[in-house]
């Protein structure tokens, strides 16, 4: 196992796109998925080992055992050879991970350590040795590991934020995974699936945290809350990718 701060030398694109786990995702076609394959190095995060359209080169692993653990070991149990050469970022602090991430099968795992900030705003400053836990969000976690990795541009695209829904919500499509009713949508049991994301309030934070670090970023979902202060574009309007 690595520390996370060797993942800049496993970098392999001058351009990022981050897909979140939203409706959205699923209105790429085959052409557009093979574009960002070629073009992007693509992360992303908590179930998206569910999708069928890409694997991704760098996956934050999160998993919350009474909701997704059953689910992520199905999916790994599928997905296994395929996803062999990820590089999974893992919490140190919890160290159950490694249950579904064995060291004895997967080559590239990095570790990280954290500190839990009080402000919501995305500008602050990178600690050097730690990953900074903004909002109770773990996406904010992801983009403080990809400041590091000096991108001249990020993408986000199935960031939606304006349903609890998820890409798999009621989607044929994936009816043939074993995708237990508690996963069908954020918290279920406690929350309308046509409720905003409890992570709502990302949409000032990424922009902020873009700005503040002078990344360039691009909204590619024209559903997501982050047009209200993130450019949106198509993919294929992108500048040098």
């Amino acid at each position: 196992m690595k520390s996370f701060l060797e993942l800049p030398s496993f970098k392999k694109k001058k351009s990022a796109i981050f897909l979140g786990c939203g409706p959205s995702i699923e209105n790429f076609t085959a052409e557009q998925w093979k574009f960002i394959k070629d073009n992007f190095d693509v992360w992303a995060s908590n179930n998206w080992i569910v999708n069928k359209d890409i694997i991704p080169d760098f996956y934050h692993l999160e998993v919350k055992m009474h909701r997704s653990g059953q689910l992520m070991v199905d999916m790994l149990n599928l997905k296994h050879e395929s996803y062999k050469d990820v590089c999974w970022i893992l919490d140190n602090t919890r160290p159950y991970l490694l249950q579904f991430i064995d060291p004895r099968y997967f080559e590239n795992i990095f570790l990280y350590d954290k500190v839990y900030r009080n402000g919501e705003s995305g500008a602050y400053e990178i600690d050097k040795k730690k990953v900074s836990v903004s909002c109770n969000a773990s996406l904010t976690v992801i983009l403080d590991i990809m400041q590091r990795m000096e991108y001249e541009s990020i993408s986000f695209a199935g960031v939606d934020m304006t349903s609890s829904k998820y890409f798999w919500t009621d989607n044929p499509k994936y009816e043939e995974y074993p995708i237990p009713d508690i996963m069908k949508s954020c918290k279920p049991d406690e929350r309308p699936p046509d409720s905003l994301h409890p992570t709502f309030k990302l949409k000032d934070f990424i922009p902020e945290f873009c700005e503040f670090n002078g990344i360039e970023s691009y909204n590619l979902s024209p559903e997501s809350l982050l047009k209200e202060r993130m450019k949106t574009c198509k993919l294929e309007e992108i500048p040098n990718v």
